[in-house]
């Protein structure tokens, strides 16, 4: 098999130019390949920093309006500030994270890991790092073969018999990748559409939605589909089949007669290019603070590099809190890499037909999952190829929290995770030398669907939602609750499709027993979820409504 798969070992060193890419980006590479955008720095200030103001200057370098940086900014070469992300954020973790980060932009006169460090010695700042780029994990193998062995493996054709058809539309998966063919006849009837920006209501990007105006008023111009990070545009198309072949593995059109199937079924996707044209991938995180406050739940990242970065790990954090699920490769042999290393983010390896890991596949403490990942026919170009990869084990899986989110929309993050994972099928028997470093087990569909939570694992002991009473109800009901510590308090009803219709209580409660009556007489009858929410931590009651 000619594998490629690139990955990158950090080592500070002597760096040699490359050609420059797209825009005002000049990449440089450490000898041991890892590669940087060599004038810029990612500033996180602290929480009780002053902020800076952007895109000011004076005699050519930036002003911020704080003495301490504007003083420096000149002998630094710093001179442009930009916020991190360029959109009107709407959510309050983002808010609070992601406003606090800042990309300083300097000319040639100075090194940027000198800037990073003169930086990170201020008293407002958290830190000051290096915008590295990572590299999408891919490997292409054998000729195209029409049998996609692994939907029968992880008994997803059994699951379709629980969930299948339009509920699984509710969910909406954020693929942050090199683009994709989204004029693929087995990709578009299941893209993402941003209601507000497609002018003309017909569910598809065309010229007729280009009308310049921010017509959803989140500061992202013409984005019906996702958007180009790389390139700034409402077009995240690109010539690579990577992209096409991970969103082909979450949710290919399926039971439409054409080519092959995605085990999301008809979950939609928000594609979210975050390569250059030439093939830098530079901003992988900036599409994820975008998918969080579109409305994505789930978040596959097919790329990644062994170098943790401080405000990779804030962005994450704000992302999770928002209730999304991320998933990301794990990268190639026992290496950890990143963002599929960072704190709550789902790391998955690749198996073969037989449960073996596959030759490449990463292993170690921090794999949480692994999913197919080797011989796997899936969209390629404008057809069908066979590839290999932990590219695609990651779609798998995004693919299959996409099934869980439709068939249990109150559930968390949190959740949707522990589910996957404690009904995956045990593999370690089957690699001897691996036994613990390949995560929870290969999924399966089927069984995911039918296992209950852990409550005693996910459910905190600091507070508790009982079952609604009565259950079947009537167009009222009591819904009773325990709280062991004082803490704010969000209680919120759930419709099927993962609708938030109801907030019953939002506000700071102290330790002990409560109950209320919601009144439902204004829905219909049918299937509800009631979530209790305090600190980040959930508890979810599903509820019967009869009338």
């Amino acid at each position: 098999m000619n594998r490629i798969m690139i990955t990158l070992i950090y080592m500070l060193g002597q760096c040699f130019a490359l050609t420059a890419s797209a825009s005002d980006l000049k990449i440089l590479e450490f000898p041991n390949g890892a590669k940087y955008i060599s004038n810029r720095v990612v500033v996180v200030n602290k929480y009780d920093a002053p902020s800076y103001a952007t895109n000011n200057y004076e005699a050519g370098f930036a002003q911020t309006g704080v003495e301490s940086i504007d003083r420096i900014c000149p002998g630094l070469g710093i001179i442009q500030v930009e916020s991190f992300y360029p959109g009107v954020l709407r959510k309050p973790a983002l808010i609070r994270e992601i406003s606090r980060i800042y990309i300083f932009i300097l000319d040639e006169t100075t090194a940027a890991q000198t800037v990073a460090l003169e930086l990170a010695d201020n008293p407002n700042i958290e830190s000051a790092e290096l915008q590295f780029i990572p590299e999408l994990y891919y490997t292409p193998d054998d000729p195209y073969v029409d049998q996609q062995w692994y939907l029968a493996h992880t008994h997803t054709l059994e699951a379709w018999d629980i969930v299948r058809g339009d509920t699984t539309r509710s969910s909406i998966v954020g693929v942050v990748d090199v683009g994709v063919d989204y004029n693929h006849a087995d990709i578009s009837p299941n893209l993402w559409i941003n209601e507000l920006e497609d002018i003309n209501d017909n569910g598809i990007l065309d010229p007729a939605d280009n009308n310049n105006i921010d017509d959803d008023d989140n500061g992202i111009v013409d984005d019906v589909i996702g958007w180009d990070f790389a390139d700034e545009d409402y077009n995240p198309i690109s010539n690579n089949p990577h992209g096409t072949g991970v969103a082909g593995c979450i949710s290919e059109a399926t039971d439409n007669g054409l080519m092959g199937a995605g085990i999301g079924f008809s979950a939609r996707l928000m594609i979210l290019k975050a390569i250059t044209d030439n093939g830098q991938l530079v901003e992988g995180y900036m599409p994820m603070i975008y998918a969080a406050d579109n409305g994505a739940r789930i978040m596959n990242c097919s790329w990644g590099i062994p170098i943790f970065r401080a405000y990779e790990q804030i962005i994450i954090d704000a992302v999770w809190e928002e209730d999304v699920l991320i998933v990301a490769a794990g990268g190639d042999g026992d290496q950890v890499v990143y963002p599929a290393g960072y704190e709550h983010v789902m790391a998955v390896s690749a198996t073969d037909e037989y449960d073996h890991k596959a030759s490449f596949a990463p292993y170690g403490e921090y794999v949480d999952i692994c999913a197919p990942g080797v011989n796997l026919p899936i969209p390629w170009d404008d057809d069908f190829d066979m590839v290999s990869g932990t590219s695609f084990s990651a779609g798998f899986v995004s693919g299959l929290a996409a099934l869980l989110r439709a068939w249990y929309p109150a559930f968390t993050n949190d959740e949707i995770e522990q589910l996957i994972e404690d009904s995956a099928d045990p593999i370690d028997h089957l690699n001897p030398g691996f036994e613990g470093l390949l995560g929870a087990g290969r999924i399966n569909s089927l069984t995911c669907l039918m296992t209950d939570i852990d409550e005693s694992s996910s459910i905190p002991n600091s507070f508790r939602l009982f079952q609604n009473y009565p259950n079947p109800f009537n167009a009222s009901t009591e819904i009773r609750y325990n709280l062991s510590q004082p803490g704010r308090i969000e209680l919120a009803i759930f419709d099927l499709m993962g609708g938030k219709i109801a907030v019953l209580v939002d506000e700071i409660q102290s330790a002990g027993n409560y109950s209320l009556t919601w009144d439902a007489s204004d829905y219909s009858s049918g299937v509800y979820f009631g979530q209790l929410k305090t600190s980040g931590q959930y508890s979810t009651s599903k509820m019967i409504l009869l009338k």
